[in-house]
Order: C-alpha cells, then structure tokens, then sequence
C-alpha cells in the first residue's frame, strides 16, 4: 500500500485507476536497478555476524562455574520500552520522463528515536513498535530529458507490529506495518513534494543486558514514493524506496 499526499489535485490523492494490492504497490515501489543492489548484501552480512556475536556472547564457558541461567523470558521482554537508534540508509528515486529513465541512489547515515510495547504469548512475544527516523538529504544529479535535478528523502515515521521468538536473553523478530516518509523531486525550477505512505518490511535481533537494558540490530525495508508531477510541459514519474540497518539501545520499563 503506497499512496501519496501531494499539494496537487484529488486525482494524485486517491489516484486514477483501482489501487493496486499493498504488497504488489511496495513491490513496485522499490526501484528494481543495480543501484540498489549496491548495500543490501553488505546490510544483510553485518546483521548476520551481529547475530552469531550476540549468541556467542550469550553461551555459557564450557567449564565454568559462574554461569547464571536467564529468568523466563516473559521476565525480560514483556512491557514498554524507548531507545535510540543509528546506522546507515539508502534512498533509491527512479525518474521517468519523455521516455527516458534514470536512477539516483544516496547512502546516508541515519538516526532516530523508537518506542514500544510488548506482550508474551505462550513462548513467543508480540509487541507494536512507532520510530521517527531522519534518513538522509537529497541527491543531485543529471537527467536527460530533465535536465539538473535534486530528489530524495529526509524522514520517515514508522508504526509496526513485531513477531519475536526469545531463547532466553536473545530474540530473533520480524516486523510489518506501514510508515509515512517525505520525497521530493526539483526540476527545471520547480519543486514537487509528497508524504508517501508505504508498506514496512524488517528483521531483526535484540539482546537483553543488565539493569533492562537492550541492544538491537534492526533492518528495515520501505516503499515512499510512487507518483506522477509536471515540469515545463514534461511529465515525470518517480518511484522510490529506502532501506536501512540500525544499530539501537534501549530501556525497557
């Protein structure tokens, strides 16, 4: 489910034709181009040894005599929480006009706040979760029917809800819902801005310390944008997504 509110008509609001399936409109939202192939790979392999650390970490010396089980899970992860979070985004924009398409791909590093609720379910945990998250600046570039342009993302503001399975002090999740993030795109003088709603998808590890204390590796797929503008006569579609691997802490309550 993408959709965009724009400063243009109620045909750009609700759109001209039936709207399509949530997951077939995020799947068209994510630009399909090398570009954004560039860092998911590299994402995907820093979750995973964060991953591995975290169960090493969480195994006890072969041994040893000072290891303390964990109390149940529900203990350590039922209840509210509230962190802070940083890492590294990338926001992919298709640009499409008078027959000529274009990609423009920028990696920033990302920051924000999250907070949420957990309850436990038999051995699993379900909670919700909302963050507000500044993802990164525009990116500048040639387009050759367009000419100079500047379009990107700055923010975003995710509500989800969060699967996890603990195996004591560690927890494996995953993630949906939606988020609503800014996108622009400046050309020949004018600029064009919208709020995107768009579909959510993520995973991610947590580990709980001393004291309810947390710390997580969380990676977070979005669609933003998926719009049509006019610019000197000349229309021009955008298609846009960002992906993102944080690196939080938080205090549960």
């Amino acid at each position: 489910m993408v959709s965009s509110i724009t400063n243009r008509d109620s045909c750009v609001f609700y759109g001209c034709s039936p709207r399509p399936k949530p997951f077939r409109r995020l799947r068209n939202s994510i630009p399909n181009t090398r570009h954004w192939l560039v860092k998911p790979f590299v994402l995907c392999a820093a979750l995973v040894v964060l991953v591995g650390g975290a169960k090493a970490a969480d195994m006890p010396v072969a041994g040893g005599s000072d290891f303390v089980p964990m109390a149940p899970a529900g203990s350590i992860w039922a209840g509210p929480y509230l962190g802070f979070e940083a890492g590294g985004s990338q926001t992919v924009t298709d640009v499409k006009a008078g027959g000529q398409k274009k990609d423009y791909s920028r990696f920033d590093a990302a920051f924000g706040v999250f907070g949420g609720y957990n309850w436990e379910v038999s051995r699993v945990i379900l909670g919700v979760e909302g963050a507000a998250t500044y993802i990164g600046d525009t990116k500048k570039g040639q387009h050759p029917v367009l000419g100079a342009i500047e379009t990107g993302s700055k923010w975003s503001v995710t509500a989800k809800t969060r699967v996890g399975l603990p195996i004591n002090n560690f927890m494996p999740y995953v993630s949906l819902g939606v988020a609503a993030t800014d996108h622009s795109l400046k050309a020949n003088g004018r600029t064009e801005s919208s709020v995107g709603i768009g579909a959510v998808l993520g995973a991610g590890v947590e580990v709980a310390m001393h004291d309810n204390w947390r710390l997580r590796a969380d990676y977070t797929l979005t669609g933003i944008a998926d719009t049509k503008d006019t610019f000197a006569g000349t229309q021009a579609k955008r298609t846009a997504g960002n992906h993102r691997l944080m690196l939080g802490i938080s205090r549960a309550f």
